[in-house]
Order: structure tokens, then sequence, then C-alpha cells
């Protein structure tokens, strides 16, 4: 009698998948001096999932990840996750793989990203697909300044005045997405000055004025020739971001008397 022959198999099983991180905010990532939205950016995702198999470890083949867009079919990324104890595997032979998923997309290609994983076992049978969510957003936040030091009066008592701005600038994405941070003046009359804008500087060079570089204190030296008109002078101050978000405006007034 010709013995029966199970074809059904015992398939893998594929559980506890997570993702790190799970929200991902492209303008923290800097690929050069300002952020466009079509920027190219490598996105980077942690992918762990425990896969067992009622036969025992030995009987997992392989156990893949796939990284695509949600409601696109389209693979961004593709690779196998590991249980050998090596990076960024903890433990060999605990069961829980792990991998890197990497994929490029544009700063403006926001939205949600599937991470899916499945296992299949030394037979072919196939595993259930566990999918877990990258959330991909932007989120821009302009710089803020504030502490600004100027003088109210200048006398120019017939001779050239030395002046010395300085003025805090801050960012919640960083002190590396401030772009510039300048002032604009404006004659007694409202007219523009010559030379508008001025960009100051936190490079630490006694020449502009700046005591230590990268402390967020932005600094300027001009110097008020004997000449100069008296009168109110107004002066304003702002920096932009790297994304070329202004902050609030900081509005000063100088009078120069004679």
């Amino acid at each position: 009698m010709d013995s029966v022959i199970d074809s059904t198999g015992i398939p893998p099983t594929i559980s506890q998948v997570s993702a790190s991180p799970t929200i991902i905010n492209t303008d923290s990532i800097l690929v050069g001096g300002t952020k466009k939205p079509e920027d190219i950016l490598s996105i980077r995702v942690l992918v762990f999932a425990r896969a067992t198999h009622p036969l025992g470890a030995q009987e997992i083949s392989s156990v893949r990840f796939t990284a695509r867009q949600e409601g696109n079919t389209t693979i961004l990324a593709t690779g196998e996750l590991s249980d050998a104890g090596t990076d960024p595997d903890q433990v060999k032979g605990d069961g829980l793989y792990s991998a890197r998923a990497s994929f490029s997309i544009k700063r403006a290609d926001v939205g949600a990203y599937i991470i899916e994983v499945g296992a299949v076992d030394v037979k072919g049978f196939a595993s259930n697909t566990v999918m877990v969510p990258v959330q991909i957003i932007r989120t821009n936040q302009p710089p803020l300044l504030s502490d600004l030091q100027a003088p109210d009066t200048v006398r120019l008592a017939s001779q050239d005045q030395l002046l010395e701005l300085r003025v805090r600038a801050s960012d919640p994405n960083g002190l590396d997405d401030i772009q510039r941070v300048v002032f604009n003046s404006f004659r007694p009359d409202g007219s523009a000055s010559t030379g508008n804008p001025f960009q100051m500087f936190d490079d630490g060079d006694s020449n502009h004025g700046d005591a230590r570089r990268g402390d967020g204190i932005f600094s300027l030296k001009i110097i008020l020739p004997a000449s100069t008109q008296t009168g109110t002078y107004r002066f304003e101050f702002q920096a932009f971001d790297k994304s070329n978000e202004g902050s609030n405006v900081i509005i000063h007034r100088i009078t120069v008397k004679p």
C-alpha cells in the first residue's frame, strides 16, 4: 500500500514586528546648504521581527522585509533580517530577527510608508506577513531672535564711532539649521541704507565683534562716519533657516546725535 504524504506543510509565524524610528522628520536631515523639496534623502529604519516555527528555528530559511509607500506597489527597498547576533541583531539565535532598511525619497514625499515582513521555511512554505507603518513628515520650524544688544543713542562728537550689534538666534531644528542672520537699516527719512542687508556672524572672529564661535550669538561691528546724518535710524533684525523661513523681526531704533 502506498503511504500517504502530507503536502500541506507547517509554515513559520511572524510576530512582534516593529520599526525604529516610526516618525521621521525630513527637515531634520541636511544635504547641503539649504533644504529644498526636491532634495534626495536617505531614509534609514531599524526593523525587528520575531520568527518561529513549530518544528524549530532550524526550519526557517529566511526572514525578509520590503518597504514601500502606502497605496503604492513600487518596492523602495527589500532585504533579509538576521538572527546571527551581528549588528544590528543583538542576540544570536533568540528568534528576534533584525535588519536595517534604507531607501531614498524626495524631501517633499511625506506620508505613510509600510515595512512588511514575512518568512519562508526550508520547504518553501510562507508565513503570515506583518506590516508596520513609518510616518514621514516635514515640520520645519522657524528660527527665533532674542536678546538684542545695541545702543539707543550714539554721539558722533566729530569723529567716527564704532557700533557693536549682537543678537541671539535659536532654532527648534537646531542651531545648524540657521542659514543667516541679517539686519536692514533705514535712514531718518525712511529710505533704506546702502548695503542692506548686513550679515551678522557667529564665527568667533573679533573683527566681526563675535566672542565665541557657535554659541548662537551673532555679531557685527559697524563704523558710523563722523559725517553720518543725525536723526533716528531704524534697524530690523531677522534670521532665516535653511528652508528660507524667517524668524520674528526685532526692530530697534538708534538716535545719532552730533
